[in-house]
C-alpha cells in the first residue's frame, strides 16, 4: 500500500520500526512494546549510569503500588517516554525532578510542527511517543482539559488542537490494519468525540468513521486472539504464544482502548458483547500466560539478567490486565463473575509482591544489564499503579 510522504502515519511506521527493535528483542517474551530505542536512547542511558555510579547504589523506599520506583526514576527529564508513563502513573501534577510539571514540560519541549497534506500542526514525534497519539491520550485520561493553555515557541496554543490535528492527520487506510499503530488514538477519538459526531473529513479529503475504526480494531483483536479463546473454552493451557502477544504489551492496550470505546458509546450493534469476551480472556490470560512466561525463561535461564526479564514480562502481563479490568469494572463497561474476581484477586496480590521486590532491589542492576528493559521496568510500574489506583 502507497503512504503518502507527508502523511504522520506513514513516515512514522518504518520510523517506529527502525527504533524499536532492540539488540536483546528476542530477551523480551512480549516483544512489541511502547517504548523507542535509538542512538539518543543509548546515549541517555550512558548518561543514566554515570548519574547512577555518582550516587551509588538506589533503592526505592518500598510500598505497595510502586509510587516510590516512579517517583524515583520517572522524574528525569532524560526520557520523555518514561516522564510520560509517570504522568499515567501519578496524575496530571506529576512533576519533574526540580518541580517542573511534567506536563507542561513535555508540551512546551518535546512538541514539534509535523506537515499535513500542504499545512502543518502540532504533534508529538514518533522518535518521542512512538505511537501516534500515545503523549496526548494520556494527558487526556490524567483529566487535562481541552482548554488547558500553553507556550510553544513564544505562542499560546492549547490541548485542544492537539486534538483537532490528530483528527486532521488520522488515516483509517494507513493505520486500520496495523495493531500498533491504533489504540491509542482509539482513545483520543473516543474521549474527545462523541458517537453522534464520530465522521469527519481529513487533511487528505478522506472520510473518517470511527465507528468502522472500532469494528476493524476488533476484528483484529479477535483473529489474533482466536488460538488463546479456544485454548480457553477447552481448558487447556497455553503451549504456544498467540498472534496477539505480538501486538504492543500483548494486546492489552488494543484491549482498553476497546474498552474505552465502548464506555464512550462506540458499541455498535453487538460489540459490548464480543468486548466483553476479549476482557473475560484476558482475565484467563493472567494466570496462563505466567505459565507460558515460566517455561520461555525456564529455557533461556542462563541469560544474563534473565531474572529482570521475566519479572518485567510478569510485571507488564498483570500491570496491564489489571488497567483493563479495573477501567472496565469501574467505568461499568463489563461485570466479573465471582470465580473471575477471585482470579483478578490472585493477579493483584502477586503484581503487588513483584513491586515489592523491586522496591527492595537496586534498579541499577538492569539499568547497566539493558536501557531499554529498565525503561521497561519503570514504564510497566507506572501501567501498575494506574491500575492498582484507577478511580
Amino acid at each position: 500500500m502507497a503512504v503518502d510522504a507527508g502523511s504522520r502515519e506513514g513516515r512514522c511506521r518504518s520510523d517506529v520500526t527502525e527504533n524499536r527493535r532492540h539488540p536483546s528483542a528476542d530477551a523480551f517474551f512480549y516483544p512489541e512494546s511502547c517504548h523507542p530505542v535509538s542512538r539518543r536512547q543509548v546515549l541517555i542511558g550512558a548518561g543514566t549510569l554515570l548519574a547512577l555510579g555518582a550516587v551509588g547504589r538506589q533503592v526505592a523506599s518500598a510500598g505497595d503500588d510502586g509510587a516510590a520506583i516512579i517517583r524515583q526514576w520517572a522524574t528525569r527529564p532524560d526520557d520523555p517516554w518514561v516522564v510520560c508513563h509517570g504522568v499515567r502513573a501519578m496524575g496530571r501534577d506529576f512533576s519533574l525532578k526540580g518541580g517542573k510539571r511534567a506536563v507542561d514540560w513535555l508540551l512546551e519541549a518535546h512538541l514539534a510542527s509535523a506537515p499535513a497534506n500542504g499545512g502543518n500542526l502540532l504533534a508529538f514525534p514518533l522518535a518521542v511517543e512512538v505511537h501516534p497519539n500515545m503523549f496526548l491520550k494520556t494527558f487526556l485520561e490524567a483529566g487535562v482539559p481541552l482548554d488547558y493553555a500553553f507556550t510553544h515557541e513564544g505562542r499560546r496554543r492549547t490541548v485542544n488542537e492537539l486534538v483537532e490535528g490528530a483528527r486532521a492527520v488520522f488515516r483509517p487506510s494507513e493505520v486500520i490494519t496495523q495493531p500498533n499503530m491504533l489504540p491509542w488514538s482509539l482513545i483520543t477519538f473516543a474521549r474527545t468525540t462523541s458517537p453522534l459526531r464520530g465522521r469527519w473529513t481529513n487533511a487528505w479529503g478522506e472520510p473518517v468513521d470511527l465507528e468502522l475504526v472500532f469494528d476493524s480494531a476488533l476484528r483484529l483483536m479477535e483473529e489474533a486472539s482466536m488460538p488463546l479463546m479456544q485454548a480457553m473454552r477447552e481448558g487447556r493451557r497455553e503451549t504456544v504464544k498467540a498472534p496477539v502477544h505480538g501486538f504492543t504489551c500483548g494486546g492489552a492496550h488494543m484491549l482498553y482502548g476497546l474498552l474505552t470505546g465502548a464506555w464512550a458509546g462506540y458499541a455498535g450493534q453487538d460489540r459490548a458483547e464480543r468486548v466483553q469476551r476479549q476482557l473475560d480472556l484476558m482475565i484467563w490470560r493472567l494466570s496462563a500466560d505466567q505459565g507460558l512466561i515460566e517455561r520461555f525463561y525456564r529455557e533461556r535461564a542462563n541469560q544474563p539478567g534473565s531474572y529482570w526479564y521475566e519479572l518485567d514480562a510478569k510485571l507488564k502481563l498483570l500491570g496491564h490486565g489489571e488497567e483493563c479490568i479495573a477501567f472496565a469494572t469501574r467505568r461499568r463497561v463489563a461485570k466479573l463473575t465471582a470465580g473471575q474476581q477471585q482470579q483478578r484477586n490472585a493477579a493483584v496480590t502477586t503484581l503487588g509482591r513483584i513491586i515489592e521486590d523491586m522496591e527492595g532491589r537496586d534498579l541499577g542492576e538492569p539499568l547497566r544489564l539493558d536501557q531499554y528493559l529498565f525503561s521497561q521496568l519503570v514504564g510497566d510500574t507506572c501501567h501498575a499503579r494506574h491500575g492498582l489506583t484507577l478511580t
